[in-house]
């Protein structure tokens, strides 16, 4: 039998293999980091993405324009996921794969 962080690892993988993704994380609804691929976030950044995400719709998936290039957040059942990029980053490719994450019922 897997262990869930190797399973969400998997899951996440293909997204976090992406050209220009610096990182992937994978965020409860109290805030607690479940998962993370890439440049660990810290606590200040996770609060600030939780806060957008309680104002945004439920279900939309929100691109916003940093400096350093792009923070994309989608929620994916009860979880958040947050994927940081490079400006140079292929969006579009990025949003399909999120949305075609099959995550396990």
């Amino acid at each position: 039998m897997c262990s869930l962080p190797l399973v969400i690892d998997a899951l996440l993988r293909p997204l976090a293999d992406l050209p220009g993704v610096v990182s992937v994380h994978l965020i409860d609804p109290d805030g607690f980091v479940v998962q993370t691929n890439g440049q660990p976030a810290g606590t200040d950044e996770i609060e600030r993405w939780q806060s957008l995400v309680q104002t945004a719709d439920k279900e939309a998936m929100t691109t916003l324009v940093m400096e350093q290039g792009y923070l994309i957040l989608a929620p994916v059942s009860l979880r958040t996921l947050a994927v940081k990029c490079q400006r140079t980053t292929n969006l579009g490719a990025i949003r399909r794969v999120i949305k075609n994450l099959e995550w396990p019922a």
